[in-house]
């Protein structure tokens, strides 16, 4: 069955559910209580693993507070979301392997390419450098660690990389 997910103004899909991990729908998400974020979903496709959180809009790189905390909130959904995805993947959490879908849990993780994709609607391409830049600073240690890929792109960038569901041109 293909699903879409619609979040920040963007339609992504569509995607064959066996290949989709709606993290924020997910019972053991709801499970963990407050102080836990996520990224919107997990995406199995073409044999990468797509973590992706997506955005309406960012602060621009001069108005330094705010960029700061778009940043930060970015990277805590990145990061709460490899703790709970991997901690799923090893059973750490009773039960919670139900939630993941097969393709993820047959997944063979010593070669699968894993992305931490970040959306954000409306943006120019040429916005994106700073903000990919400080994502992967702050990720640093993720990345290293579980060999972990940042991207960032625009809706421009993901309608190619097919994640958008595509509308006819009139």
């Amino acid at each position: 069955m293909s699903v879409t997910i619609s979040e920040s103004g963007l339609c992504f899909g569509e995607f064959e559910e066996s290949n989709l991990f709606y993290v924020e729908q997910s019972n053991v998400y709801k499970s963990l209580g407050s102080g836990i974020c996520t990224i919107e979903f997990a995406l199995y496709n073409n044999g990468d693993i797509l973590m992706i959180e997506a955005k309406s809009s960012s602060p621009k790189p001069n108005n330094q507070d705010d960029f700061d905390s778009f940043i930060n909130e970015t990277y805590d959904k990145f990061a709460h979301s490899i703790d709970l995805y991997f901690s799923i993947v090893l059973k750490r959490i009773e039960d919670s392997e139900n939630d993941m879908p097969d393709s993820f849990k047959a997944a063979n993780y010593s070669t699968i390419k894993i992305k931490l994709l970040l959306v954000i609607n409306g943006h120019k391409i040429e916005w994106l450098s700073p903000i990919s830049d400080a994502l992967k600073r702050k990720l640093k240690r993720q990345t290293q660690i579980w060999l972990l890929e940042v991207v960032v792109l625009n809706h421009e960038l993901a309608e190619k990389y097919g994640l958008l569901k595509l509308h006819p041109k009139p």
